[in-house]
């Protein structure tokens, strides 16, 4: 086996597969801490990285794989990337959660507890602001949550299915979407959302301007309610995303409008461009997370968005290079030390390209 040959061939193949049904296909459906955690290529076990970490890695893989290809959401994805900003938000908010399950758990209990807090964390990811469940949303939720308790494999398995478990599980979510606990989920969902689509939109810029070449998935230019396959292949309305194209007013599509028209002008700051951490000064200075690519490109968003709208931004300023810089989203016209509060006015993201570049 050292030697390499067949053997060793054979049993690399072996071990991917073996890992991909193990760790994607039962373990990421077991975990119910976050589930937004639980993607193809990420790790469940890390909460997260510091500002820090964050500009480490991006300059290295600037200067190792400028080129390798970044992305929010693919056919194989868990997730829509929306759905997991989304669930993310509960982490600045845990005691909120909490609460929420401790009272639903009370009302409707699920036929098993874990089973429960992860299926929870996935309908209130794809959960409408306005509250009203569609039928299409009705069987796509229970077509997941079959999915889900099979790959767990804990209950009920594709090989061994427990038809009554099954059938506990569906009552339980029938209870959920038209009990009692459906309008206390619209209001949790109302309260955290501008958390959730600032954290979208803040992902969404970063993966088309970090070092790489974004890709991005049909559909995901609007928000994104999708859950894992075969939820997330369906028939993409490209009519309605045409006319936001053309209207640009959707805050999604404007991000993504903007950075790809960017790339396409200044490609030797994106392709080829150096990553340059830029640090906001002042008493919120840890709520921006900031970047220049190349000379002529400066990229910043929000963070931890509920503590943020209790504080608020004070003095806080993000000192700008030399220059004036403007806004590729918004038209803001900037220079030197610029209040956040100015910066952030109207998105909780910025795209600046220097003047005359």
């Amino acid at each position: 086996m050292a030697r390499g040959g067949e053997p060793a061939v054979r049993l690399q193949q072996l071990c991917g597969a073996v890992s991909a049904k193990a760790v994607e296909d039962c373990m990421f459906y077991r975990d119910a801490r976050l589930v937004s955690l639980n993607e193809v290529g990420g790790e469940p076990r890390r909460f997260g990285v510091g500002a820090a970490e964050f500009h480490h890695r991006a300059a290295t893989r600037a200067r190792l794989w400028p080129r390798s290809m970044t992305t929010l959401s693919t056919h194989d994805t868990k997730r829509g990337e929306d759905v997991r900003a989304r669930i993310g938000v509960l982490s600045q908010v845990p005691w909120l959660w909490a609460k929420f399950i401790g009272h639903a758990q009370a009302i409707a209990p699920a036929p098993d507890a874990v089973t429960g807090q992860f299926l929870w964390q996935n309908v209130f990811g794809v959960w409408p602001v306005s509250g009203e469940v569609s039928a299409a949303l009705r069987g796509r939720l229970h077509t997941y949550a079959e999915k889900a308790i099979r790959e767990a494999a804990w209950h009920t398995s594709w090989h061994n299915p427990n038809r009554a478990f099954e059938d506990d599980v569906h009552g339980w979510l029938d209870l959920v979407l038209d009990g009692p606990l459906a309008s206390e989920l619209t209001g949790l969902v109302a309260h955290l959302n501008s958390h959730a689509e600032s954290d979208a939109l803040a992902a969404k810029l970063l993966a088309l301007t970090v070092p790489g070449v974004p890709d991005v998935y049909q559909g995901s230019e609007l928000w994104d309610d999708s859950l894992v396959d075969p939820d997330n292949r369906r028939p993409v309305d490209y009519g309605t995303r045409r006319v936001a194209l053309k209207a640009l007013q959707h805050p999604k599509i404007r991000v993504l409008a903007a950075a790809l028209r960017l790339r396409r002008t200044h490609p030797e700051s994106f392709l080829g461009g150096a990553y340059h951490p830029v640090f906001a000064a002042g008493p919120a200075a840890d709520h921006v997370v900031a970047f220049r690519r190349g000379d002529d490109i400066l990229v910043a968003v929000t963070r931890w968005t509920v503590r943020l709208q209790q504080t608020g931004w004070d003095h806080t300023v993000l000192p700008l290079p030399d220059g004036s810089w403007t806004d590729a989203l918004t038209g803001f016209t900037a220079s030197g030390h610029t209040p956040a509060v100015e910066l952030f006015a109207d998105l909780p993201v910025v795209l600046l390209v220097r003047d005359n570049a």
